[in-house]
Parts: structure tokens; sequence; C-alpha cells
């Protein structure tokens, strides 16, 4: 059957309801960017403590400039398009939630030295790191293989800091303990699913 450019359209691009989350994401993100609003919605820890607690949060979907923006939106791309059919809506939010939790957690209460932050790439480690998990279920060789990849790369940031070159890329500091964290994110959300299955299928 010759493929018309409609169908190659169809070929390449299938529709999944978490794709919802990836577009909010990068339309929100775009346009504090161009409307230059980073600095009301990074998080800022002086206006955390007069209450604007909605910053912990927001500062994840803020970036320091449009290379840093770039480079998590290409990672966004990446958990959108190769492993949104892995998980539902509600697991993908699960996911974005608890890992951004478990950077806030941490960032307020244990790392006071940090007074701002912005970025998505913590919770993109979390999706990363579930989506390769939730891939050995289906293609458990290149699952096996992205989860190695992605350990690996959190032992050389917990032992030696940012990747080489990624902190000029972004322009300014790399967090890794950020992608630490919401790598643990995901594994929380992977854990709690894979417990809850094998629980289930014992009664």
């Amino acid at each position: 059957m010759l493929k018309t450019p409609s169908n190659l359209f169809k070929f390449r691009y299938q529709y999944h309801s978490s794709h919802l989350i990836w577009f909010v994401l990068f339309l929100v993100s775009f346009i504090l960017q161009v409307a230059d609003w980073v600095d009301a919605w990074r998080f800022d820890r002086t206006l955390v403590e007069q209450g604007h607690v909605w910053l912990l949060f927001s500062g994840h979907i803020a970036h320091l400039n449009w290379s840093h923006w770039l480079l998590n939106m290409a990672g966004l791309a990446i958990v959108a398009f190769f492993f949104s059919n892995h998980a539902s809506f509600k697991q993908w939010f699960a996911v974005l939630i608890v890992s951004a939790c478990a950077i806030n957690i941490v960032l307020w209460w244990w790392m006071v030295e940090i007074s701002s932050y912005v970025g998505l790439s913590g919770v993109l480690h979390g999706l990363f790191i579930y989506g390769a998990l939730r891939e050995v279920r289906f293609y458990p060789v290149s699952g096996y293989v992205l989860v190695a990849v992605l350990l690996a790369k959190l032992t050389w940031e917990f032992f030696n800091g940012a990747l080489p070159g990624s902190e000029d890329m972004a322009g300014g500091r790399v967090l890794t303990e950020a992608h630490l964290l919401g790598a643990v994110g995901g594994v929380i959300v992977w854990l709690f699913e894979y417990i809850n299955t094998q629980f289930r299928g014992k009664h």
C-alpha cells in the first residue's frame, strides 16, 4: 500500500490522552518565556515563606532562558512520543505530581541554601525512569537498557556533578539533586503500582 502524506502522518503519530499534559506543560512554559514572566513563577524561598506556596510547583515550569527551555522541551518530546502509550493519563499525572513533590520537600526542608530554582529537568527524570520501567513490560531489552543508562547518568551526577557541557547549554547551575529526587518520585509511583498489581494478583 502506497503511503500518502496523510497516511505517513498517521503512521508516525498516535494520539494518547497524556499528550494533553505534555501540551499544557509546553504551552505554559512557552508563554512564560515569551512574556518574560519567569521571575514571577520561579521558586523563590523568600516569597514561599511569605505564603506563595504555589511557587514550589510553578518553578518547575519556568526556565532560565531559551536554551534551557529547548533542552527540557526536547526531553518532554521524547517522553511524549516514545513513552506515552505505556501508561494512562492518571498514571502520568501521578508521576508528574509525585516527582515534583519529592523535589519540593527536599528542596524546602533540607536544601535551605537554595534560594531560587527553575526548570523541568528534575520532573523529567521522574517521567523518564517511570517510562523506562514501564517499557520493560512491553519491550524488555530496550527497557532495561534505558533504565541502566538513566541509573548510570544519575550515579555520575551524584559523584561528579553535572554532565560536562550541560551547565553551558542550560546557561546556569544544574541542580543534579533535583534529577535524583525526580527519579525517586518516578520509582515510587512505579513501585506502588507494581506492589498493588502483585497484591491483587494473589487475591
